[in-house]
């Protein structure tokens, strides 16, 4: 998970006017093109003005290349990237969002962050080679509170892990469910049943989607894996509302 500071109060947005030169360019591109000419920079910029972040991809401390999508990067559609290894974004500062970094023969990489808590304004996907037993958390499938109902919001990351599972086909999933829990409320009883619907939910999806079901097997831990056992905030409450995966053959 990226390393991120306490809350801090709420930043100021820094506006600037494009100049008449790049506005005439924008009009003259694909509505893709201006999307990108709009909210990326030069990897080479050395001093990173305010909201912008360097993105970069890397495996055993070398650089990599893969896909990668963010969440969060655009209000109506995320952003996409085909083969990257290294950029500089220019992201909204205290908007949640959440990156997917995918490749063949490669883990399921995803982080959940806002950019504005980071220590530094640096983004890495770090890919592992897929191996029997490993395991991430998927932050960004979580469920409406007290349900085990996928949040309408979440549909697009579980896309992105379906896509992962459809190009590594010989990957079988363990998913595993948590519940918030953190008020102690319920029974143990109670809480892993919970979570153990809301990893079946997950399952359920992707074999609707064409994932064969012999590829996944449900697991639930209740409420006794909390990443934040004292939430304070609402995304804190739900981050302990996750999902996650292990890789039991490959």
């Amino acid at each position: 998970m990226l390393d991120q500071l306490p809350a801090r109060g709420r930043y100021h947005h820094i506006a600037k006017a494009f100049s008449v030169p790049l506005l005439l360019l924008l009009i003259g591109l694909p509505a893709q093109a201006q999307f990108h000419a709009e909210r990326a920079i030069l990897p080479e910029e050395t001093v990173l003005e305010y909201g912008s972040y360097r993105l970069s991809v890397e495996s055993e401390g070398r650089p990599e290349a893969c896909d990668v999508v963010l969440f969060g990067y655009h209000s109506r559609r995320p952003g996409r990237w085909s083969q990257l290894s290294d950029t500089v974004l220019r992201v909204v500062p205290h908007r949640r969002h959440t990156l997917i970094g995918s490749k063949p023969g490669y883990m399921f990489h995803t982080e959940t962050f806002y950019p504005d808590l980071l220590e530094t304004p640096t983004i890495r996907v770090e890919l592992r080679e897929l191996d029997e037993g490993q395991r991430t958390d998927i932050l960004g499938l979580h469920f409406l509170g007290n349900q085990h109902r996928l949040h309408p919001k979440c549909l697009g990351v579980a896309e992105e892990l379906l896509h992962w599972m459809e190009d590594n086909p010989s990957v079988h999933l363990n998913i595993i469910g948590h519940v918030n829990g953190a008020d102690g409320r319920r029974s143990r009883a109670f809480y892993r049943k919970a979570s153990v619907d809301r990893a079946e939910v997950i399952i359920e999806w992707l074999t609707l989607h064409g994932i064969a079901p012999e590829r996944l097997t449900a697991q639930g831990r209740g409420a006794e894996a909390l990443l934040f056992p004292d939430p304070i905030y609402a995304w804190q409450h739900e981050a302990n509302r996750r999902v996650e995966i292990e890789v039991t053959r490959h």
